[in-house]
């Protein structure tokens, strides 16, 4: 039984239920609630707790002794104690319960406030499970007719508190389940120009096969990996048999060269694709703009999936059709507008990135919650050390929120005509001259951290931004990008560079800010005093590192 309306989210971003909280795991005796929970943990990099086990140290008796020494009441009032100490903690887990949890009408309460899963199994098949020397162990096993009687008590109780998984299948079964029932998102649709591009942010890599045949049928496919997995293998290519694949003589920016675009087509031309064909391109932000550049320019457009391994590409560069790569030392000077058929974001993957390539996508995100998503706001700010240590489930979250908020943007505007797309250069005015001031040096990422950091102190001074929530969200910024802001460009650089900037339009500066979250403001004929101001207060009460 699937049910998939846990993380359903309403058009207008209010009333969501984020997967911030602990995932609970309940079921009779032998259900393997502990065996299962420990495998979910792992993939989910959650820490993982058993009730039984915690209880039984925390007394520094077996469970059967508690019963026998202290009685069953005492028992579950230090089970309910326990429960609601881990339901108040900060940071989320994956709970293993043990059977009886679900007797309190307060323990009840607080597994339907949470992700509960119930492992179902017949009373036959548990009594079969907990035979032998487990069975002594076990104060409640003592004869099948009461356990049985018991089995039939509690499982209308389980039924009451969540979602139920059998717990016939295998641990590993059931766990494959149990992570693709949390993990499960809605594809995100995102339609402009009579073209539809299908963004699905839940495509873990062994499901990937599949999609590509339901989607190609007897079309042929080509793929383009970045050179970095070829160097380092991962046993992705073993999922596709038979279907070439091309690496650039380069990884990143340095692959979006005019010279790489002409040895994939020439590729393209030698593999006979035509435009009924897919290329597939498997890498980070400056692959999939080098790939969907040649798929668009191939026979005036061939078909193109995206599938990023990036947290910036999955949430930014692989949504919203830009293509195109650099040309005489400038970025992005050749280019064109092609919408991929399908994005494929495989969240399992990009939470096992390094901490510092997770930090470069959260700054994107972090900026689209500030612009168009308070609740979002509020779940990055509350949770982003859980986030940057990799929580899976958290991740997932923030990857599909921004790609809804970036296709939305996008559908209305895709070849950025109307305007309408300017709200994302928040943070990227004064980020990008720092960015071209330190060279390579400075990440993007960290670029636009400082960036939104000044475009915060901006938007107070004069847009009357809540001064506790800019505070905090400059924090959040530092901590982004990592820790301490890179050094500000001398104010003279910054006022050269600030000249070459993309949204200037007769001679006038575009400076975005926001009034408040969800709510932006676009200041036209901004100086590059007020700009220079913002950045001497950022710093004027910035820590020294």
């Amino acid at each position: 039984m699937k049910d998939h309306k846990i993380f359903a989210i309403s058009p207008s971003g209010q009333g969501r239920t984020y997967p911030e909280n602990n995932i609970f795991l309940t079921g009779f005796m032998g259900a393997g609630k502990t065996t299962v929970g420990r495998a979910l943990a792992k993939a989910l990099n959650r820490p993982f707790v058993d009730m039984d086990e915690e209880l039984v140290k925390n007394h520094n008796k077996s469970v059967k002794e508690i019963f026998a020494e202290s009685g069953e009441a005492y028992f579950r009032q230090a089970e309910a104690a326990l429960l609601k100490t881990l339901s108040e903690q900060d940071q989320p887990k994956v709970i293993a319960t043990g059977g009886g949890i679900v007797q309190a009408q307060a323990n009840r309460d607080i597994l339907k406030k949470s992700i509960t899963l119930f492992l179902d199994l017949t009373a036959e098949e548990s009594w079969a499970r907990v035979d032998g020397a487990g069975r002594g162990e076990r104060p409640l096993a003592s004869g099948f007719a009461d356990f049985r009687a018991l089995h039939a008590k509690r499982r209308k109780l389980y039924l009451e508190c969540g979602s139920v998984f059998s717990a016939e299948p295998g641990p590993a079964e059931i766990a494959a389940n149990v992570l693709d029932f949390v993990l499960w998102q809605d594809p995100v649709p995102l339609r402009a120009e009579g073209r539809e591009c299908v963004v699905r942010t839940y495509a873990p890599a062994q499901s990937m096969p599949g999609l590509l045949r339901n989607l190609i049928g007897d079309s042929k496919a080509m793929i383009l990996s970045d050179r970095h997995f070829l160097e380092n293998p991962d046993g992705f290519g073993g999922l596709f048999p038979g279907i070439p694949t091309v690496y650039p003589k380069e990884t990143g920016e340095a692959a979006k060269t005019m010279a790489e675009a002409t040895d994939l087509l020439l590729a393209m031309a030698g593999a006979r694709l035509d435009r009924s064909d897919y290329l597939l391109v498997r890498g980070g932000g400056s692959l999939t703009d080098l790939g969907a550049l040649c798929a668009g320019l191939y026979r005036r457009g061939l078909n193109l999936v995206l599938i990023p391994t990036t947290f910036l590409a999955a949430v930014d560069a692989s949504i919203g059709g830009k293509a195109a790569v650099n040309l005489a030392g400038a970025k992005n000077q050749a280019g064109l507008f092609h919408l991929p058929r399908e994005v494929w974001i495989d969240p399992l993957f990009l939470s096992g990135l390094p901490d510092g390539l997770k930090r470069e996508g959260l700054v994107e995100s972090f900026k689209a919650a500030l612009l168009f998503d308070p609740p979002l706001l509020g779940l990055i700010t509350r949770q982003l050390g859980n986030i940057l240590a990799g929580d899976t489930l958290l991740l997932s979250q923030i990857i599909h929120d921004s790609a809804r908020h970036k296709a939305a943007l996008v559908a209305k505007d895709l070849r950025e005509e109307l305007g309408l797309r300017d709200a994302l250069n928040l943070g990227h005015t004064y980020g990008h001259a720092a960015e071209s001031f330190h060279g390579p040096t400075l990440s993007h990422g960290r670029a636009v951290a400082l960036g939104l950091a000044v475009a915060l102190v901006y938007s107070r001074e004069r847009h009357g931004l809540d001064h506790d929530l800019a505070k905090s969200a400059i924090d959040v910024c530092r901590r982004l990008a990592g820790g301490s802001f890179p050094d500000p460009p001398p104010d003279g650089e910054v006022v050269r560079l600030l000249s070459f900037d993309k949204k200037i339009r007769d001679g006038k500066l575009k400076f975005v800010a926001i009034k408040a979250p969800g709510e932006s403001v676009i200041d036209r004929g901004v100086p590059p005093g007020d700009i220079l101001s913002a950045a001497r207060e950022l710093f004027r009460n910035e820590p020294k590192a």
